[in-house]
């Protein structure tokens, strides 16, 4: 219990203070997702701080800690910066499948 509390109070002192430590058990499996997409080649949505966005991962570039991210409709790419990225989710096979086909017409 004092080991938790101890825990507690250092979270809430770091946060007082600025620092922005990302909590190791979520950078692991955010770069185990991110590993999991490429061979998969399966869609991903990423939801960031103030946006969202929905696509294929091209690239992984773990030195500088960012993926590049190409979308369905407009072949938008972007580069998104792990540390951005508040939620990773596979996009369903479906909905991967119905966007491509939509996109290939137009």
């Amino acid at each position: 219990m004092r080991h938790k509390f101890k825990q507690v109070l250092d979270k809430i002192h770091d946060f007082l203070n600025g620092h922005e430590e990302l909590d190791q058990t979520e950078s692991n499996s955010l770069t185990a997702t991110i590993e999991e997409a490429i061979q998969k080649q399966t869609a991903v949505h990423l939801i960031l701080s103030e946006t969202s966005f929905t696509g294929d991962i091209i690239k992984y570039d773990q030195q500088r800690q960012q993926i590049i991210v190409k979308n369905f409709a407009k072949n938008v790419t972007r580069i998104i910066r792990i540390s951005d990225i508040q939620r990773l989710r596979f996009v369903p096979s479906t909905v991967q499948t119905a966007q491509k086909n939509r996109f290939k017409k137009e």
